[in-house]
């Protein structure tokens, strides 16, 4: 008797065991068809991405999720302007500790950054991870000398669901020359966000304090002409102000052939077949800025309004940071700037300064040049900078998580917005800052960047809940702008116009850089000409040490490039 109740007792010991283990998801490893734990010796599922946490029962959860101990990590950016992205105990920071765990300790270079980035690349100092303009040439140097970690390999190892995550046509353009990913780039929007976004371009576009464009009677600025005569007529009625600034400093090195990025928008304006960029297409050939006529009428036009007293050598020479603060002052009448800062940035501090709405800055309606309507390459692109896992790191996997976050929708609307409830609402489908947060960050300008740390923390942005930031940091005359002027934007993806530049350490790059540096110096010349006849003899006398310099080869790859770009981009 005693046997039998024993053997029954055993069954039923059994049983219970079996139902706990279940319920605690502890079943033996193999009984079923979960990615076996690393923990595991002698698995046989060779293709099985490994899971370095060793309960099971997390099973469901996102990589990231799956270990959220302390952990710090050193993270580089390349620019030295980057000042407000390193952590300071801003309320982004702490949700995203919450999340994850994970502490950045971000690096910004101090004095000059191509030299700092560089002396860290010979020396094989790295950090953990970097963040690099993805087409700069130090981006290649470190993957080609196999100083970064592919981004497929960490995934397979720690993140299984990280590549499913990014779009194909990020991974198809971006992927190196053995297939593999090494980076993940940010403002890469995909094809149905560019069109379901309002943002349809980038142009730095002009925009002109409120009480003088009242004052004039709100005039209309829809050409060239009449643009050159308002800024006549607020030197003559507005003394107290200067009347124009481009977004300085003029300068080919750092903006580009156009030279500055207010001479980007004067580009689509005055030569919309150059849609704004460096490079563009004419009869299938990829042509420089510099050839168009209608671009060298753009400069024209920056001479006559220098010659005219309406803009200073200071203002086109100042500093981008110093110019950036005589903007929160209003001392421009009409100045031009990436339109979001002009909303959620600078006419902050100019209320606080001026308490008077009347000094803030409204937009100008877009000019014509010829009756032609403006152009402006739209923001569906490449992309800007690149996140990257260096060989150096001392724990890759959980970085790899990390930015396996930073990626996901989690983690954008963490960076972005904060928390649900307590920071931001969904209404309508788009997060909005909840009022009261909305009116400290207008009272206090000092919010956004200390305080709160919205976009600022995470150093990988995707176009997509990036440009909804944008909309909800700024009141509805943002975006009635971004509808007004969408217009303009052109989907010039399908061009085949990005990643032209060759290679720096090629004849042709050296070439390119030598074309960069001439025209550096010659289009001041130009811009600050006396006359006609003085303009006309700069160009001139630029184009011509262009051609010695070896402009035809230089293009002659560029258009290797864009076939390549075409390629890249699945494009025949």
């Amino acid at each position: 008797m005693l046997k039998k109740n024993y053997r029954i007792l055993t069954a039923v010991l059994v049983v219970m065991l079996s139902i706990f283990l279940m319920l605690t998801g502890c079943a033996p490893a193999g009984t079923g068809d979960k990615p076996k734990d690393s923990t595991q010796q002698g698995s046989t599922q060779q293709d099985t991405p490994k899971d370095t946490t060793p309960d099971s029962s997390q099973d469901g959860l996102m990589s990231w999720q799956k270990d959220t101990s302390p952990f710090e990590f050193d993270i580089f950016f390349f620019a030295a302007w980057g000042t407000h992205y390193p952590w300071r105990g801003a309320l982004v920071e702490k949700y995203i500790t919450e999340d994850t765990g994970v502490t950045m300790n971000i690096i910004i270079p101090t004095g000059n950054e191509k030299e700092y980035l560089n002396v860290m690349i010979a020396s094989n100092d790295l950090p953990d991870a970097m963040v690099l303009e993805w087409f700069a040439p130090e981006t290649k140097r470190l993957i080609e000398a196999g100083h970064i970690h592919a981004i497929n390999d960490l995934a397979a190892e720690y993140a299984p669901e990280l590549m499913d995550m990014i779009a194909p046509d990020v991974i198809n353009y971006h992927k190196h020359t053995d297939g593999k990913l090494y980076y993940l780039p940010s403002f890469m929007p995909t094809k149905e966000e560019y069109e379901e976004s309002l943002e349809k371009h980038g142009a730095r576009s002009l925009f002109i304090q409120k009480r003088i464009f009242e004052g004039l009677g709100k005039p209309s600025v829809d050409t060239t002409d009449k643009l050159l005569q308002l800024l006549r007529d607020i030197k003559e009625q507005y003394p107290d102000v200067k009347p124009f600034s481009i977004e300085s400093p003029l300068d080919v090195i750092q903006w580009g052939l156009t030279g500055n990025l207010t001479m980007q928008y004067f580009a689509g304006i005055f030569a919309p077949e150059t849609y704004g960029k460096d490079m563009y297409l004419e009869d299938g050939k990829i042509k420089l800025v510099i050839e168009n006529e209608n671009f060298i009428e753009a400069v024209r036009f920056l001479n006559q309004i220098y010659k005219e007293g309406l803009i200073s050598v200071d203002t086109l020479m100042m500093k981008h940071d110093v110019w950036g603060e005589t903007v929160d002052s209003a001392q421009w009448g009409v100045t031009g700037r990436f339109p979001i800062d002009i909303w959620k940035d600078h006419n902050v501090k100019i209320k606080q300064l001026k308490n008077d709405e009347g000094y803030t800055y409204i937009p100008l309606e877009f000019q014509k040049y010829n009756n032609k309507e403006p152009q402006f390459a739209g923001g569906r692109g490449a992309g800007w900078v690149a996140s990257m896992v260096t060989k150096k790191a001392k724990n890759p996997g959980r970085i790899i998580r990390f930015f396996e976050y930073a990626w996901s929708d989690a983690g954008q609307i963490a960076n972005m917005f904060g928390r649900e409830g307590i920071t931001f609402e969904f209404v309508d489908g788009r997060p909005q800052y909840k009022p009261e947060i909305m009116q400290d960050m207008q009272e206090n300008p000092d919010a956004l960047e200390n305080k709160y740390g919205f976009e600022q923390r995470l150093l990988m942005w995707r176009s997509k809940w990036g440009g909804l930031q944008k909309i909800a940091m700024a009141p509805q005359s943002y975006t009635d702008y971004l509808i007004e002027v969408g217009k303009y934007g052109v989907d010039v993806w399908e061009l085949g116009l990005d990643n032209l530049d060759p290679d720096p350490a090629s004849d042709e790059g050296v070439a390119y850089q030598k074309i960069k540096n001439i025209w550096n110096k010659y289009l001041a010349q130009m811009v600050l000409a006396e006359n006609d006849e003085q303009f006309n003899a700069a160009y001139q006398a630029g184009m011509k040490e262009i051609e010695e310099a070896g402009l035809e080869k230089v293009k002659a790859v560029m258009q290797q490039n864009h076939l390549k770009d075409l390629e890249a981009k699945g494009i025949k």
